[in-house]
C-alpha cells in the first residue's frame, strides 16, 4: 500500500457535502486533515486499550489507502449512517451540540461498522453506498474496500473484550438518534438486552418495590429459620441428655443385680 499524509487534490480539495457534515459534527475548527491526524494520535495514546487499538485501526486505514483525510471521513460517515445519523445539515447541528466526546463518536462509528455492516441486507448496503458515493464524490468500490479493511483490522487488532466494549459506545451514540444497540448489531442477545433494559427503565419504581419486599421477606424467613434451628438444636440436646441419663441408670441397675 502507498502511505501518504497529503489530502486528495483536484475535485476533492474542496470539502464534499458529507465531509462538511463530519467536520461540523466533530466541531473541527482547523483544517480537516490536520484535525484527524491529531484525533488519531490522541486515540492511540489513550490508556484505554479499546480506544487505543481503535485509533490504530483508523490510522492504518488513513495511511494505508494513501488518500489523506478521505479515508477516515468515509469510515466515520459509514458508521454514523449505521448508528442512525442521516448526516443531514439540520441533524448534524443538533448532534454536534449533543456529542461532546469525538473519541467516543469514532469508536461508535467503527464499532457500528464491525457489528452492523454485515447485518444489513444487500438493499440496505446499496442504499448507504449510493448515498456516500454521491455525498463524498468517491467510487462505491473504494467505500466497500475501506469498510472491509476496517472490519478485518478490527478483528485482527482488538481482543474479544475490546470488541465487546465497543457496544457501550454504539449504544450511547445510537440512542442519540432514537436507536438501540440491537438496531445496529441485529444480534438477538442485544435486542433482548435492549428490551429488558427498557422494561427496567419503565418499571423501575415497581421493580425497586418488589426488590424491597423480597428483601424484607428474605430477612423475615431468615430470622424465623434461625429461631426454628435454635429450638431444634435445644430439643436434640435435651433428648441426648435424657437418653444418656437413662443409659446410666440402666447400667447401674444391672451392676446391683449381679
Amino acid at each position: 500500500m502507498i502511505y501518504s499524509t497529503v489530502p486528495m487534490a483536484g475535485p476533492h480539495s474542496a470539502l464534499s457535502t458529507i465531509a462538511q457534515a463530519i467536520k461540523a459534527l466533530y466541531g473541527m475548527a482547523e483544517e480537516i486533515n490536520e484535525y484527524l491526524d491529531k484525533h488519531i494520535e490522541e486515540m492511540r495514546s489513550s490508556e484505554n486499550p479499546t480506544i487505543a487499538r481503535t485509533g490504530r485501526v483508523l490510522e492504518m486505514a488513513k495511511y494505508g489507502f494513501g488518500i489523506g483525510y478521505i479515508t477516515p471521513v468515509i469510515v466515520i460517515a459509514v458508521g454514523q449512517l449505521l448508528l442512525g445519523n442521516p448526516l443531514s445539515a439540520a441533524v448534524t447541528v443538533v448532534t454536534a451540540a449533543t456529542f461532546t466526546n469525538p473519541i467516543a463518536m469514532t469508536c461508535a462509528a467503527i464499532g457500528a461498522i464491525y457489528y452492523g455492516w454485515g447485518a444489513l441486507t444487500e438493499v440496505e448496503r446499496s442504499e448507504i453506498l449510493d448515498k456516500l458515493s454521491n455525498g463524498l464524490e468517491v467510487g462505491i468500490e473504494l467505500i466497500k474496500s475501506i469498510v472491509h479493511f476496517i472490519v478485518d483490522k478490527t478483528k485482527e487488532l482488538l481482543s474479544s473484550k475490546n470488541i465487546e466494549e465497543m457496544k457501550k459506545f454504539i449504544a450511547a451514540a445510537a440512542a442519540t438518534f432514537g436507536k438501540t444497540l440491537g438496531d445496529v448489531t441485529h444480534k438477538i442477545t442485544d435486542v433482548v438486552s435492549d428490551s429488558f433494559g427498557a422494561f427496567r427503565k419503565k418499571s423501575g419504581v415497581a421493580v425497586d418495590r418488589t426488590v424491597d419486599l423480597a428483601s424484607d421477606a428474605y430477612v423475615t424467613v431468615k430470622e424465623t429459620a434461625g429461631k426454628v434451628a435454635d429450638q431444634t438444636r435445644t430439643k436434640i440436646k435435651r433428648i441426648k441428655t435424657n437418653t444418656s441419663n437413662s443409659s446410666d441408670k440402666g447400667a447401674s441397675v444391672k451392676r446391683k443385680s449381679k
